[in-house]
């Protein structure tokens, strides 16, 4: 751990400085294992409990015919459990707040979208673990993975990047709020239409239009059918290449938004 610290003449300052700031948050997330069980066990209970309660939805006209529901909600559940896990962000981003430790970040030499960026390598590397783990559970259920090699790789690639959007969008939250507990019920505000009005549960042609007008604005919604498809293998190269754009733009719309680091910046720089 500690040659990871050691600065290296041939790296980049910023290298190194990112290096520093994702160990800090992962020993940070190690400190708390109570929490981080908790974080990665949580998508597997909902996993567990959603599939007994809605199987019923499998038996709908709507319902894709040979697909049993266990394989439809397993890709959901990657996508729904990365919007859960984006709240953690959000409330880092406010403990950081209240420990003073943005204002120290801020007097140092260093660039101020680092702290983002390092969480956001953080909440991509625990995604792949819940990945992982929700699979096994889902396994245990009786899910049948119909995809490729490809199919796998490239729903890993959309469920990394819709992971860095939501711990962008969170942390931009906890960023304005600063109070860990106030970003918590901002994060559910935010978290209930990304994950409900997606089709991760039931199939959408099943909800109202104003529904599906909304859905066909959420990247949740289209890394939802891309998942599902790749783990059915009937995803298209569109699928992938639309749930990532929608998860770009999202990001792209979040990091346009100044962090209160950089409108103190600007603040003081024109007064």
């Amino acid at each position: 751990m500690n040659a990871l610290l050691a600065v290296d003449a041939t790296r980049s300052p910023v290298v190194d400085q990112l290096i520093a700031l994702v160990v800090r948050n992962l020993r940070t997330s190690a400190r708390v294992p109570q929490l981080l069980m908790f974080s990665l066990t949580m998508p597997m209970a909902m996993l567990v409990l959603f599939s007994q309660v809605f199987r019923s939805v499998a038996a709908g006209p709507e319902f894709p015919t040979g697909v049993s529901y266990i394989d439809f909600l397993t890709p959901a559940m990657l996508a729904v459990s990365t919007v859960m896990a984006g709240t953690n962000a959000g409330v880092s981003a406010a403990i950081d707040h209240t420990n003073g430790l943005h204002d120290r970040f801020a007097a140092l030499p260093m660039r101020s979208w680092l702290p983002g960026v390092a969480r956001t390598i953080n909440e991509a590397a625990f995604t792949l673990v819940r990945a992982a783990l929700l699979g096994i559970a889902a396994v245990a259920l009786g899910f049948r993975f119909h995809g490729s090699v490809g199919d796998a790789v490239a729903g890993l690639a959309v469920l990394v990047v819709l992971a860095a959007a939501m711990s962008a969008l969170f942390g931009r939250i906890g960023d304005r709020l600063r109070r860990p507990d106030v970003v918590q019920f901002a994060g559910m505000m935010v978290m209930m239409p990304f994950m409900f009005v997606s089709g991760a549960f039931a199939p959408l042609d099943t909800m109202p239009r104003w529904m599906q007008a909304f859905a066909a604005l959420n990247p949740v919604a289209h890394a939802t059918d891309a998942l599902r498809g790749h783990v059915l293998g009937t995803a298209t190269v569109g699928d992938s290449v639309t749930a990532l754009l929608a998860a770009i733009a999202l990001w792209i719309a979040v990091m346009a938004v100044p962090s209160v680091a950089q409108f103190r910046r600007s603040t003081v720089s024109n007064g």
